[in-house]
């Protein structure tokens, strides 16, 4: 079978489009506006909505979870959860990756593996650079990049909503092209109609034909005896006075402009409150509490779930990444302080834990549970019989629970005050060395030389008749 055994196939045929772009070839919805990804955060509402999700988000701060016998256990942040490219840090990715998922529905995220199971780096990938996909015979999804081609491995998909055998998110920003576009064009015509031209604030008619020269001494006039004073108005030859407003199309124009803003929040689950939107908000405003963790559970929830799973699988397994939304959904002072004295009287908190959500150092015993019920006795004081409540078998190392400290000796006297100190004794065991000798063995060294055979030779010298030695002949005597 062939690698890429099933493709990406649209349902439609291209002769209907419901985003009107083959509908009018020259432009990619009815309004004749372009809609892309730049011209569509020119529109403030739409600005405002993916910029306020991509916020919110990455400011919360990613931890790393291990699962151990149904617990979730706190692990140090790996460091491409800190700085997960050679150019960005962790808000900046994070940031990147929701307005790529809020405008485009589809985030795609390359992250290859390291020896550890953990992403050597993490990188965000433009949905449009990513040509085609394809799955192969077994199951595995194939990116092709145009140049390069990557697979599930090392690239993670994100979609904001996604149909039963697509391969493909439904991208907001196609299908809010006809919305988007009403807005631009708005605003396009707002902007050419007051830099084209002005509205005068009135006019002074007559019935009679004024020269160039009159009619301008006429205006003059006017605003020298009119400009910024109440004066009474005295007109004559025929000349009228007419006050011009703002027409009714132009006040029905700016309430379609604010429902646009609407619709466009309506589509993110924006509270118009967080775009300074107008109109169509009939909640009752209740406290900051409420409001933000309103906003979390039906807008930010969703886009949360989506991060952590995608960057889970890249983890080894049973560690998962969760967003600490604490700090966004963090109460008023008043409202944590009642929480906690409640959970610290009914014994499911101790005060150090209070405290160090706080941000407060512990104290001396702060970390026993009590129980400020009426008629129940106190559980796990010093010296009580009542064990200690909790589920720790070692006690947390901030605690001074089993440590007993000797309390210092003052005398106090009218003239000097005195302070003891208590002797302190360290009895330390001399160590005790043993050495076994070393027996060290070394082989005899045997050296054997072989002399060569002897040789009887008889030697013959000749001299002249001088004496000196003309030449000397050998010759060997064989046995």
């Amino acid at each position: 079978m062939s690698l890429w055994k099933k493709s990406e196939q649209r349902a439609l045929p291209t002769s209907i489009d419901p985003y009107q772009i083959t509908a009018r070839p020259l432009f990619n919805n009815w309004s004749g506006e372009i809609v892309t990804e730049i011209t569509a955060v020119a529109h403030s509402a739409v600005l405002a909505s993916v910029t306020i999700l991509a916020d919110s988000i990455a400011a919360m701060p990613v931890e790393l979870v291990e699962k151990k016998a149904d617990r979730l256990v706190r692990l140090a942040t790996p460091s491409v959860f800190e700085q997960p490219n050679d150019h960005q840090n962790m808000f900046e990715f994070v940031h990147q990756t929701m307005l790529t998922l809020a405008l485009h529905g589809n985030a795609y995220i390359y992250a290859p593996r390291g020896a550890d199971g953990l992403p050597v780096e993490m990188r965000n990938i433009h949905p449009h650079a990513v040509k085609g996909i394809a799955i192969t015979d077994t199951g595995e999804l194939i990116y092709d990049l145009g140049k390069v081609q990557y697979s599930s491995k090392d690239v993670r998909a994100i979609h904001w909503a996604i149909l039963p055998n697509q391969l493909r998110g439904i991208s907001p920003l196609e299908t809010m092209r006809n919305t988007v576009g009403m807005g631009l064009a708005m605003d396009r015509f707002l902007a050419q109609f007051y830099g084209e031209g002005a509205t005068p604030s009135s006019v002074l008619e007559t019935d009679s034909s004024l020269t160039i020269e009159q009619a301008r001494q006429i205006r003059d006039n006017w605003v020298e005896s009119h400009y910024k004073h109440r004066k009474p108005a005295v007109l004559q030859g025929g000349l009228k006075w007419r006050s011009i407003t703002t027409s009714a199309a132009d006040m029905q124009m700016l309430e379609h402009k604010e429902s646009i803003i609407r619709d466009i929040a309506r589509v993110y689950r924006i509270p118009l409150h967080l775009i300074l939107g107008t109109g169509g908000d009939s909640q009752t405003y209740q406290n900051i509490e409420a409001l933000g963790s309103a906003f979390f559970k039906y807008t930010l929830l969703g886009w949360v779930r989506r991060l952590e799973s995608a960057f889970s699988e890249m983890l080894p397994p049973l560690q998962s990444v969760r967003f600490n939304p604490e700090e966004f959904l963090r109460a008023d002072l008043m409202t944590r302080v009642r929480a906690q004295q409640a959970q610290i009287m009914s014994g499911t908190m101790t005060p150090n834990e209070a405290r160090e959500i706080e941000n407060r150092e512990p104290y001396e015993g702060g970390d026993q549970f009590v129980l400020g019920v009426a008629g129940a006795p106190m559980a796990g004081v010093q010296g009580g019989d009542l064990p200690t409540l909790g589920t720790d078998a070692i006690p947390p190392e901030r605690s001074y629970r089993d440590s007993q400290p000797q309390s210092l000796i003052i005398n106090e006297t009218p003239q000097d005050i005195s302070i003891n100190m208590p002797q302190q004794r360290v009895k330390v065991d001399s160590p005790i060395v043993n050495l076994k000798p070393q027996t060290i063995n070394i082989p005899e060294t045997v050296v054997n030389v072989t002399m060569p055979d002897a040789k009887m030779v008889r030697r013959s010298v000749e001299r002249d008749s001088d004496g000196r030695i003309i030449s000397i002949t050998e010759q060997r005597i064989e046995e």
